[in-house]
């Protein structure tokens, strides 16, 4: 989090022992900097006062320096101008000067303040009063239960503002941070819904949940970041590494985002705010189907592609247009298949016998004669409409601050029927009951709607352009409105959803209610209560009117969940600064949680007499079932940290946490992490002097810390026993329903945490007055006692036991950059950009040795086993491809050597790397990786005439690979239905990157799916304040923006090269204002 920089309270005395903040910031380096002049000036002033230089040079002066409340700073950098003649500040802000030029001149520099140049006159006694100046040094940055400066963290962390990226218009938390924060990647979102995969620093895990943990206004929170509102959030920061997040213990494995909701006002007259966002979203990067003509030469080229040579040359141009033979005339080629040949025949007949061989079915025939052409792509996409709005009041004064909104969403995604609504409202609220008691609430409330019919639209690629949308045409069979071809293969992507009736809704409430008690000797005590409550009602009809569920006699189900949780806190802090030297700060926590979970499903079907109500009777179906599922869970913690830096140069934060959690074995309820990182501000050594000038700040991070993974299921270390009805068959086939009582998982007493230890190394840094500033981080973390599933010979009744084995060590290295090139009145330039590179690798698994042969059988030694199973290998990142090599297309001419594996030209071709003629695992290889190896993002922010802003931002994913067995051109059956349209292997064209069409494939095919994207252009105008002033208005943006404008994948031509499905590109308008 980052807050603008109040005034501070002084440090009036040294024995008093009051701390003051701005004061803390200040003093970093300045003591150390006796001689070292930040700024210089060779500028020679008019002695205009009759001094001579005699009377100025040696003359010694003095003076108080403070700030702009008159209270006294300590270790403030007073320097004679164009000399290294210098001293600092005392603990009462007086100084003593000997000068040494005449006319001399002063630079006082203060970290924290303006530096000012003071031109010293005649005067003997030059008292000067500094200017408070905002810093990213002081930006407040939200840790673990409680909140530290930029300067003072230890920890890997990154800050995203959220303000400027509003104007963008997200529809989600994801969209905030995507590429902001090197590190953590973001799913891609293609629903109008807008929720994304969120990770940090790579999977550590190979079977738990690897999600980070999030932190909403300072608490744990359990709910969907899709009840968020992104307009709420004021900032967000990313805590990646073990020390930063080591206080959250058993949940923080994987990383914390900490976001931060809006609070109260500036004080004064109440804001209001209003914030309206339309738009419209359409496909993009849509390969197209195949068009009329295509789909005919298609299928054209599958017959041709299945049939032998010797057919072909017995009937030769079976397959093509009669209207266009070459060397057979029209009769011979219309009795080819004729018993009884005749003599006359029309065009008409001609062409159905064609279209016939091609296996168009009679709907496609008839459409085909009557040049009735569908394009199923334009049917199941469409231009959506997105609308959001929000309003919002807030204000604070002396003794209380609130904030409330409400907001509301309505969007529609690229696919026909894809829908999402939510409603959502926030308070924020606090008060201070007395001088040593503060009280506040945060609170949520959500109700989303995800009920919505999406038609199936990758039907779209299974019908031909030839089947047509009969829906609503009564003159034919309603057989015909869900199978446009006859064939039951293609179905119409609508007609399902015509007969299905679907309520879903969800309910969340969620709420952190806090008491604030300051205490004596500088202590202060925190309670919080944090419940959650999440009701969801999912009630669905599938109504025997569609014939294909009439057999049936309708179904029905009604499904409700309620979950409650809650959380308790109590936080006690101490901080404390000892003459301006010593800072201490004690953070300890007593934590207790329980969730609850309760679901019941009814399901019905074969209604009578009729199912016409669906499920608000579900009594009227005659063959019921009924389920319920309820779990809990416990849990408790207790947690010390403590931070203490010298001088604000060297700083030690160290933490322990014990946790307690209800899912693991008896014999493991607790488990201990720990954490350390250390910190120092190298530039504020003497010997950093000469690069002062230049470098701003520098700052080393080293940090170790464990932290747990517990994100398994509530009974993983018990037994699973099961129960239920079975049917039984005498031997007089009489039926009987039984009870039957069975085992699969085996219990594991001893089951306990995985546990990551992180080590981290980090640099931050600025430039040439924060023009440029930055962190690299380089990381290491191994995650052992992993939980897995390890199967069991069913001998022994069991089919697998949840157990710790095995170790993973993630690797990496990180970086950010900001930077500000141009900074002038009329134009400013902003450039952000991060990098980050992740590396996985199994260190161990199960610990079972095989035996190591040479070539002749003999054991020359041993190795731990790998999980073929599973594809995890020793040594490899579980994200390592190990398959098959793919080394081309059979030609013509290799046909023989084909057919040993089965294969016929135009198929994959495989190597078989041992050559024993059998394709088996032994001839696969390990190849490239499913995640990228590298990813990156790169933003520019164009500030003209301080009210125009135009801002872009690229991010890229570098080096991964996927299966694209589409280019077997097998993956839908050639006989029945449609392709996109993409090259196929045939005698004449042979290519190596396509199979024949209707090809067998006996492994995969892979491509990488390196991509570049421009992900947001967004230009946004604020009005000026003369103007909009006039009218009562405070603010007022408006801006236009397109999210994910371009893609660049130089390898792949399909679909999305981030999750190989369609992608939405979204155009919005966006209006915010405040009263």
């Amino acid at each position: 989090m980052k807050v603008k920089k109040r005034s501070f309270k002084a440090l009036h005395k040294l024995r008093s022992g009051i701390v003051d903040l701005k004061r803390l910031i200040a003093v970093l380096p300045m003591i150390f900097l006796f001689a070292t002049p930040l700024f210089s000036s060779s500028a020679k002033e008019p002695n205009n006062l009759g001094i001579s230089e005699s009377q100025q040079s040696g003359k010694i002066i003095t003076g108080r320096v403070t700030d702009n409340k008159g209270e006294p700073l300590i270790g403030v950098n007073v320097v004679e101008a164009g000399t290294t003649n210098g001293t600092v500040t005392d603990v009462d802000g007086n100084y003593s000067l000997k000068l040494t030029t005449s006319n001399p001149i002063l630079n006082v520099s203060y970290i924290g303040f303006k530096t000012q140049i003071i031109n010293v006159g005649n005067r003997s006694v030059v008292n000067i009063s500094m200017e408070e100046e905002t810093s990213f040094l002081d930006e407040v940055v939200v840790v673990g239960y409680g909140t530290m400066k930029q300067k003072d963290l230890t920890g890997a962390i990154s800050t995203i503002k959220t303000d400027g990226l509003k104007a963008e218009s997200p529809r989600s938390i994801q969209d905030l941070l995507r590429g902001n924060s090197a590190g953590l990647s973001i799913g891609f979102a293609n629903s109008a819904k807008g929720d994304a995969s969120l990770q940090i620093r790579g999977k550590n895990t190979l079977k738990a949940g690897s999600s980070p943990l999030i932190v909403l206004d300072g608490v744990i929170y359990e709910g969907s970041l899709s009840d968020i509102n992104p307009m709420d959030v004021q900032s967000i920061d990313v805590l990646k590494d073990a020390s930063s997040a080591a206080v959250y213990g058993a949940k923080a494995a994987s990383g914390v985002v900490v976001i931060l909701t809006q609070k109260g006002g500036k004080g004064g007259k109440p804001l209001i705010s209003f914030n309206t966002s339309l738009g419209v979203v359409t496909s993009a990067n849509q390969p197209d189907l195949l068009g009329p003509e295509g789909f005919v030469e298609y299928r054209r080229a599958y017959e041709i592609g299945k049939n032998s040579d010797e057919y072909l040359a017995k009937y030769p141009e079976m397959f093509n247009d009669p209207r266009k033979l070459q060397s057979v005339n029209q009769k011979d080629w219309y009795n080819y298949d004729k018993k009884d040949p005749v003599e006359t025949f029309t065009e008409e007949d001609l062409l159905r016998t064609w279209l016939a061989r091609l296996d168009f079915k009679s709907p496609e025939i008839d459409n085909y004669m009557n040049n009735r052409v569908t394009d199923w792509a334009k049917k199941v996409f469409h231009t959506g409409l997105q609308q959001d709005y929000q309003t919002s009041i807030s204000n604070r004064t002396d003794d209380a601050s609130y904030y409330w909104s409400l907001g509301y969403s309505d969007r529609e995604g690229i696919i026909v029927g894809n829908r999402f609504t939510t409603f959502r409202t926030r308070l924020n609220l606090e008060s201070n009951i007395t001088s040593f008691l503060k009280v506040g609430l945060n609170s949520g409330f959500s109700q989303r709607n995800e009920g919505f019919l999406q038609c199936d639209w990758e039907q779209m690629v299974r019908i031909s352009p030839y089947g047509a949308d009969e829906i609503g045409n009564t003159s034919v069979d309603k057989y015909l409105w869900r199978y446009p071809t006859m064939d039951v293969t293609p179905v119409n992507p609508f007609f399902d959803n015509m007969y299905r009736d679907r309520k879903d809704l969800y309910n969340t409430l969620n709420a952190n209610l806090y008491a604030i008690l300051s205490l004596p000797f500088d202590i202060e005590y925190q309670f919080n209560y944090t419940p959650y409550l999440e009701w969801r009602e999912y009630y669905n009809h599938d109504s025997s009117k569609n014939f294909v569920w009439a057999a049936n006699g309708g179904s029905a189900e009604r499904t409700t969940h309620k979950i409650y949780s809650w959380q308790i806190d109590n936080i006690l802090r101490w901080k404390k600064r000892l003459n301006q030297i010593h800072n201490f700060e004690a953070t300890f926590l007593i934590n207790a949680e329980q969730r609850q979970y309760w679901s019941q499903t009814m399901t019905s079907s074969q209604f009578s007499p009729s199912d016409i109500l669906g499920y608000h009777r579900m009594q009227a179906g005659t063959v019921p079932l009924n389920s319920s599922n309820d779990t809990y869970r416990t849990g408790d913690a207790l947690m010390a940290r403590l931070f203490y830096s010298l001088k604000d140069r060297y700083m030690i934060t160290a933490s322990v946490r014990r946790d307690g959690y209800s899912a693991f074995g008896q014999k493991n309820p607790r488990a201990v992490f720990p954490a350390i990182a250390l910190g120092w501000t190298f530039t504020s050594e003497k010997f950093a002097e000469p690069i002062t000038k230049w470098f701003d700040y520098g700052k080393l991070r080293v940090s170790w810390g464990e932290n747990g993974n517990r994100d398994i299921g509530e009974y993983e270390a018990l037994s699973d026993m099961t129960s239920g009805p079975h049917p039984y068959i005498d031997q007089n086939g009489n039926v009987y329903i039984t009870s039957q009582v069975y085992v699969n998982r085996m219990s594991n007493a001893n089951l306990k945490w995985e546990r990551t230890a992180s080590f981290n190394v980090g640099l931050d840094f600025s430039f040439l007055n924060n023009k440029i500033s930055g962190s690299l981080d380089t990381y290491s973390a191994n995650t052992y006692d992993l939980l897995v599933d390890r199967a069991l010979p069913e001998i022994i009744g069991f089919n697998s036991v949840a157990a710790n084995l095995g170790q993973l060590q993630n690797k990496g290295f990180e970086a950010t950059v900001n930077a500000t090139p141009i900074s002038q009145p009329k134009f400013t330039w902003n450039i952000s950009g991060n990098f980050s590179a992740n590396r996985r690798k199994i260190i161990t698994l199960y610990g079972d040795m095989v035996d190591i042969k040479d070539e002749e059988g003999n054991v020359i030694g041993q190795k731990e086993a790998d999980d073929v199973r599973n594809r995890w290998f020793i040594g490899q990142d579980p994200d390592r491809i190990w398959d098959y090599e793919r080394v081309g297309v059979w030609q013509k001419e290799e046909a023989a050597e084909a057919a040993k594996y089965g294969l016929q030209p135009g198929d994959f071709k495989y190597k078989d790397q041992n050559g024993d003629g059998v394709m088996t695992d032994a001839d696969r290889i390990f190849q490239g990786y499913k995640t990228p190896r590298y990813r990156w993002s790169f933003r520019n922010e164009f500030i003209f005439n301080k009210n125009i802003s135009l801002s872009c931002m690229l991010y890229s994913y570098w080096g991964q690979y996927d299966t694209f067995n589409r280019a077997a051109n097998s993956s839908n059956f050639p006989d029945r239905c449609s392709e996109y349209v993409q090259p196929y292997w045939t005698p004449e064209n042979k290519i190596n990157d396509y199979a024949r069409i209707g090809s067998k494939n006996i492994g995969n095919n892979y491509v990488e799916k390196s991509f570049i994207r421009l992900e947001n252009v967004t230009l946004s105008y604020d009005f000026p304040k003369s103007i909009i002033q006039k009218a009562y208005i405070q603010n007022m943006r408006l801006s236009f923006s397109v999210r994910n404008v371009a893609v660049f994948a130089p390898h792949w031509n399909f679909w999305d090269p981030e999750n190989s499905n369609p992608s939405p590109r979204t155009f919005n308008f966006n209006l915010n204002f405040t009263l």
